[in-house]
Parts: C-alpha cells; sequence; structure tokens
C-alpha cells in the first residue's frame, strides 16, 4: 500500500533552517558600506516602507557577479544549520513527507549549503545572474503573475502544495514570511513571523532550535499529537491577492 503523507513541509532558508539571514550577512561583508545599507534595507523592509523586490534591487547594485565564487566558498564555510535542523530533515525523510524549501533568498547560496549537508530537497527561490554591466542581477521566477509585493510568491507556494485531505506547513522567521503564514494550514514561527502571527490571530507553533518542531511532527506521524484542526485561511485585509482572495471565497 503507498504511503499517503498527512503534510507537506515548506521550510524558509535564511534565519530559518539555518541561523543567520544570510542576505543580510553577504550584504554587510561584500557590498560597499554594506554594515550601514544591510541595516537601512532590513529596517525599510520590516516596516513596509519597501517591497522585498526593491530591497534585492538595491542591494544586488552594489554587488559584483564575479563575487559570486567568494560568497559561495564564505558561506559554505561560515553559515551552519539551525540546531536541530538535521533531525527534522532526517524525520521528514525517513517517513516520507514531502518537503521543499521556499525562500526569498538567492539560489547561488542555498544550493551549496544543501550540497554540503548531503541535502537533496527542492528549492523555490529568486535567482541571481550577471548583468551586462557586471553587478548581480536578482530574478523572479516564483514570483505572482500579476503582485510585485515580494520576489517569490510564498503564498502561492503554500497555496500549489495544498490538497485535499492533505495539510501544508510553513515554517519561517521573518516578515517576508507573513503571506505564507496567512494561507497556510499550520505555522512553526519565530521572530518577526511570530510577532507577525501573535498581532493577527494566526495560529502559530513558536521554535527557536528546531527541536520543538520535530518534537511536534513527531507526534503528528505517530499519532499521538492530534494535528491541528483546519482553520479559516487568508486575511480579508491582507495586500497579498492570495490572501485576501482565499479569506472572501472562504467567508
Amino acid at each position: 500500500m503507498s504511503f499517503h503523507p498527512p503534510f507537506t513541509m515548506l521550510i524558509d532558508f535564511d534565519g530559518t533552517l539555518v541561523d543567520p539571514n544570510v542576505a543580510i550577512v553577504l550584504v554587510e561583508k561584500f557590498c560597499p558600506n554594506g554594515d550601514v545599507v544591510a541595516h537601512e534595507v532590513d529596517i525599510q523592509l520590516h516596516e513596509g516602507k519597501i517591497t522585498l523586490r526593491e530591497a534585492w534591487e538595491r542591494e544586488a547594485s552594489l554587488m559584483r557577479a564575479d563575487q559570486i565564487p567568494e560568497m559561495v566558498d564564505f558561506v559554505v564555510k561560515n553559515v551552519p544549520l539551525r540546531e536541530g535542523a538535521r533531525d527534522l530533515l532526517d524525520l521528514l525523510a525517513a517517513e516520507n513527507i514531502p518537503t521543499k524549501i521556499v525562500s526569498g533568498g538567492l539560489d547561488f547560496y542555498i544550493h551549496p549549503v544543501l550540497e554540503r549537508e548531503g541535502l537533496r530537497l527542492p528549492v523555490l527561490s529568486d535567482a541571481a545572474i550577471a548583468g551586462p554591466d557586471g553587478q548581480l542581477r536578482v530574478l523572479h521566477p516564483h514570483g505572482h503573475a500579476t503582485c510585485r509585493l515580494c520576489g517569490i510568491c510564498k503564498a502561492q507556494a503554500v497555496r500549489a502544495e495544498s490538497t485535499d485531505p492533505g495539510r501544508v506547513v510553513f515554517v519561517g522567521d521573518g516578515s517576508t514570511d507573513q503571506y505564507a503564514a496567512e494561507v497556510a494550514d499550520v505555522v512553526f514561527a519565530r521572530r518577526r513571523l511570530l510577532s507577525y502571527c501573535q498581532k493577527m490571530g494566526i495560529p502559530a507553533f513558536p521554535f527557536e532550535g528546531f527541536g520543538p518542531v520535530t518534537a511536534q511532527v513527531r507526534g503528528w506521524i505517530r499519532g499521538n499529537v492530534p494535528f491541528p484542526e483546519r482553520r479559516r485561511l487568508g486575511l480579508g485585509a491582507s495586500p497579498c491577492p492570495i490572501s485576501s482572495g482565499l479569506a472572501v471565497a472562504d467567508a
């Protein structure tokens, strides 16, 4: 008999699967006046004054494409997985739970970290190429067809995995994860995403290391911890068209 997974797991990368926000670290290290730029962009993004696309445009304009090999080498040597991440990923693999990385970061540093760890996971992320002037250029292959709030549309990624009776579990940490949290069946959150979920009344399991996430998932798989009951998804007042549309449809 084939196994039908009860849920799909979508995991953010920067600040979630790995300890630091890699994008910020690279801006700090490789951009002129990087400390100031990284701080300003992070605050403006969090406060909603700029979009993720605008943030990447500003940061990428300060980076040269020929720096990519050096940046990859730095990330592979200096960016660890978050505490307990390996245990969670091993459990998900052993139980055949579909798992994807869904990131607003860039492909050129995500894949090498996964390869370093021997992890073969599908990745949805933004992409980096060399522009005609030699500067880094960011592409958004998984963006929404019309909405430009985000680089990758994580809400769209979540809904693409939604099946009946399956559910989608999203794990994230930042303000760029909020629209995914609005439409996911179950949310694990830390840092800014946790604050957002608490503010908006979105049920979320808090975590720092992945130990509590692994314990919860193991309980679901074994059947000795009940999976959360279905909730109404989406927020009617959300600027995300997928989230607001889902809320209206479910009203």
